[in-house]
Order: structure tokens, then sequence, then C-alpha cells
């Protein structure tokens, strides 16, 4: 009894203490997501300080989102083994770093490799927010939990592009990055409050499985990106498919030899976590496609400046700011699968379905933001039900990993959505540009500068007769609606694919009790409390390693169970 006290009081003390380790959680959440978007907002101005073309805008986005994608699964493993709270910080401390680096950029190319540097710091980052609010709040707050989390996610995401433009237009494309600094110099001191946890399994950090698998992302997004303005019979894009899909082959079989894998597969024997993961991947094409085009629309076709582009996306935001904790109340009422198969709907039938059919150069902007608010609530109501269902339906002991997932489904689904929908965005503009600007009998050499995107298009325009300035201008922002327009319309697909998925997948009704495993494979009966999760010797309590193999021997395993159990907080 008395060995069971000190845990006890412990347990009391971090539930008083939990919604302010939640608002800490929200705010580094927050921050992460807000530096993801308030890019979108920057990029015309920085396309026109470096006159870039399409595929190195397209790389100022994706440079964070592909190594923020590839290395969430380490991340979580590195927050499991180290300690969630220490990776966190560490997290904070390198995106930081970069993000003072990234405003001092004397080139493109310095700026893109500084986004990279951004995202390591938030694959650090994210994976730990979500693993230690799973550990802290009990299965029945939980939900609520994830709503707020979920909003804060929302909340950066929407407002990342207002914040952004009012920057711009303040100080400068260099602003943008100065934004970290104080919201973590908060978040740091915020960390007084939250407690370190780790997983109580001696973690052992799957490095290969590290490196195939963020080989693989980088090099198929590189493939897709560059493979627009190569030719995909280029040796280069084909040797880059080529690594891609050997390096995805090598990290299956890694992962699935390995003891500790960073992705378990047992995780995919849960048809509720496997639904959850796809629809988050193809929702995320129907999301970023208009969260990366829409502000360089109002800017660029609209002659809004970067502050009235990033207000004119204020309905998204709102909508995400205030449904997604409403709906992550709704979820134990209406369950899951209502909630993954009509928020593609409002998604795509709501959102991209206007976008794709009333966008022009002067469309009025009520009609844009009626359809912002639809995808604002279709986000809303996804995401707070794919992470509640997917953390769910792992073992607690497991959050780091099973958090890693659920983001890295997410990074991936958007950093992919940029690269395809983007590629597929300027193979349409430039068509679009070539036969627009034809009969206007340009030289060639113009024409091919102007075709690679609006941005590059500054160093032409200025040099053009006066005449023809007016006409090329016009044939430039139609091809650029063009271009969205058909992006919009591709997206639908993937909404209705997740919206399927969904259905068919994911269960009528939230579990009500976190999913335990019994030799590698999930069962149906009620799990023991998250406090009580793992042993006093730092195994497992069910005794399976993430991909089923047994870590400890029946005989240590019984012991294991007998022992009094204490927190995995410490």
């Amino acid at each position: 009894m008395t060995a069971q006290a000190p845990a006890a009081s412990s347990a009391a003390s971090t539930s008083r203490r939990r919604w302010a380790i939640l608002l800490v959680l929200a705010g580094s959440q927050m921050l992460v997501q807000l530096d993801a978007t308030i890019i979108n907002t920057a990029l015309p101005a920085i396309k026109r300080a470096f006159e870039m073309s399409e595929s190195q805008s397209l790389w100022v986005a994706d440079a964070y989102m592909v190594i923020f994608g590839g290395l969430l699964l380490l991340a979580g493993a590195l927050g499991d083994r180290f300690g969630r709270r220490k990776t966190l910080i560490v997290g904070m401390a390198i995106f930081v770093a970069a993000s003072i680096a990234v405003a001092f950029s004397p080139d493109a190319n310095f700026l893109i490799i500084g986004r990279g540097l951004q995202g390591l710091g938030g694959a650090l980052v994210i994976p730990q927010t979500l693993s230690i609010l799973t550990a802290v709040f009990p299965r029945e707050e939980r939900g609520r939990a994830i709503g707020i989390w979920s909003g804060a996610l929302g909340f950066g995401m929407a407002f990342g592009p207002l914040v952004g433009g009012i920057l711009v237009d303040l100080i400068g494309w260099a602003g943008v990055f100065w934004v970290p600094a104080p919201i973590a110099a908060l978040c740091m001191l915020g960390m007084a409050v939250v407690p370190e946890s780790r997983s109580q399994l001696h973690t052992k950090l799957d490095v290969p499985g590290a490196i195939t698998g963020t080989i693989a992302m980088i090099a198929i997004v590189f493939a897709i990106i560059e493979g627009i303005q190569k030719g995909w019979s280029d040796p280069l894009i084909v040797g880059s498919f080529t690594v891609a899909i050997v390096s995805a082959l090598l990290f299956v079989v890694i992962e699935r030899r390995t003891e500790q894998p960073l992705l378990p597969m047992a995780f995919f024997k849960q048809r509720d976590f496997t639904g959850s993961m796809v629809g988050m991947f193809f929702i995320m094409f129907a999301l970023m496609g208009v969260m990366f085009y829409m502000p360089q629309f109002f800017q660029l076709v609209q002659g809004m400046s970067a502050s009235e582009s990033g207000a004119r996306l204020m309905p998204l935001a709102l909508a995400m700011m205030f449904f997604a904790p409403l709906m992550a109340r709704l979820l134990p009422v209406v369950g899951p699968r209502f909630m993954l198969f009509w928020a593609p709907a409002v998604h795509g039938g709501g959102a991209l379905l206007l976008f794709s059919f009333i966008l022009d150069v002067d469309t009025p902007y009520w009609m844009i933001g009626l359809g912002l608010a639809f995808l604002g609530m279709g986000g809303a109501m996804h995401m707070p039900a794919t992470t509640d269902t997917s953390m769910a339906a792992v073992p607690v002991d497991l959050a780091g990993k099973a958090s890693a997932i659920n983001n890295a489904g997410r990074q991936l689904g958007g950093t992919l959505a940029i690269a395809i929908l983007g590629s597929f965005a300027a193979a349409v503009y430039s068509s679009g540009v070539n036969s627009g600007l034809a009969p206007l009998g340009l030289a060639e050499q113009s024409v091919e500068v102007l075709a690679t995107g609006i941005g590059a298009a500054q160093q032409v325009l200025p040099t053009l007769d006066p005449s023809l300035l007016a006409p090329a201008q016009l044939v430039l922002r139609e091809s650029f609606v063009d271009a969205i327009t058909d992006t919009m319309r591709f997206g639908i697909i993937f909404a209705v694919i997740s919206g399927v998925v969904g259905w068919l997948l994911v269960s009528k009704r939230v579990r009500t009790e976190q999913v335990v495993w019994e030799d590698g494979k999930p069962v149906d009966r009620p799990s023991q409390p998250a406090a009580a999760a793992v042993s006093s010797n730092g195994v497992s309590a069910n005794g399976a390693s993430a991909n089923g193999a047994h870590e400890v021997a029946p005989v240590a395993r019984a012991m294991a169970l007998q022992r009094p159990q204490k927190s995995g907080f410490g």
C-alpha cells in the first residue's frame, strides 16, 4: 500500500494540472502548424524577391513538409525512448534557430535548406504533443482534449496566412520567420508544468527504417515536382522514382522484421486505425490545395495585399476554431463513421465543387468566403474524429509511435498534395500561357520565362511593349485561375475516396476503452488505466512489442503483472 501511495499522489497532481498541460501542448502544436501555412501568404513576395520558378516555389513549402513528414516516425520513437518532454524542448529549439536563420536567407537555395531544418524541429515537436496528451488524459476526457488540440492545429493552419500577410506588409517576407521566437519562449516557460513521460518498454531506435522511409519520401516528392520541368523520361527523374520505389520496399521489409519498428504493422490489424489513417491521408489532398493556392490567387490574380489576402482566409480559420471542439463533443453521439463520411462530403461538395466552378478573376468574395467556411467545417469534423479513433486503437504505452504515425499520415498527404497538385497546376498554367500568348507575337525566350510562373514573370513583364503589357498580364491571370480550378476538380476525387474509406473501415461508435494486445494481437476487452499500463520493471503490461514479438519471457511477464503498477511519468 505504501509503495503505491507516491504514485497515487503523483497521478492526482497530474490530474489537477492536466488542462494547463493541454494549453502548453496546444500552443506548441499551433506554433508548428502556423509555420507550415504562414509561408503561403509570404510566397508571392518571396517569389518576386528571388525570381523563383514554380518548381522552386513548391520546394519552399515541400522542403519543410518532406523533412517534417519523413522524420515523424523516428521522432515519435525518440520521445518514447528518451522522454517526450525533453524531445519536445529540443525540437522547439531547433525550430526557432532554423526560423531565424531563414529570415537572413541570401538566396532561394539557402531558404529552401532552412525550411528543411524547420521541418526537422517541427517533426520532433508534434508527436510529443499528442503522446503526452494521450498519457495525461483518461479515456473519458481525451475526446474533449483532442478536440481542443485539433482546434489549435486548425487555428495554426488557418491563421498562418493572416499573420503572414500582416507581417509581409509591415516588415517584408523575412518577418514571417521571426514569429516562432516569442511563441516558443512562452511554450518553453510552460514546459515547467508538463511532466516527463516515456514508454516503459526499452525502446530501440529503428534507424534503418527512418533512413529508408525518409529517402523514399524525399525521392518521390523530388521526382513529382521536377518531373514537370525536366520531363518524365529525364534520367534524373527516372532515377528518383527508382530510388523511391527501392527505398519504400526496403522500408516495408525492415519494418516487418525489426523487433521494434517505427511503423508497427500490428496497428493496422485494427480496421478503425487503418481507416482513419487512409482517410486522413486523402483528405489532406483536398485541404492543402486550397491552403496553398488561395493566398496566391488573392494576391497575384485579384491584386490584394498580403494582409488582405490573409484576412480573406478568415472564414476557414473561424469555422475550424468554432466547430473543432463542438465536433469533438458530438463524436461520441454520432460516431466516427458519420464524421469521417460526411467531412469529405463537406470538403469536396461544399468547398472544392464551389471553387472549381465559380472561381474566376473577378469572382465576388462572398462566394469564395462561403467555400472557405465549408472547408473549415469539413476539417473540423475530420481531424478530431481521425485523431481520437486512431489513438484509441493502440496501447497507451506506444502512444509516441501512434502519434507519429497519425501526424505522418497527415503530413505525407499534405506533402504529396502540394507536389502532385502543384505539378499538375504548373503544367496547366504553362500550357495556358503558351497558347494565350501566341497571338501577341512575343519573343520565344520571353514566353518561356512567363510560362514558368507568375513569380518568374516579373523578370519579363517590365521589358514588354506597353501596349502588350495588359493583354499579357490578363493571360497570366486567367491561366493561373484555370490551373487552380482544374486542381480543385482533381482534389474532389481524393475527397470522395476519403469518405468511402471512412464508411467502409471505421466503426459506428467510439471506443470507450483503450485497446490492449495479447500475443501481438489486439483484443476486445477493457484495458488497464493509462497510469497502470506499464509495470515497474519497464515492460509493457501485455508483454508484446510493437510488431507483436514478445519482449519478455512468460515468467517475467507474470512477475510484471503481479508487481505494483506505476505511472509512465517521470
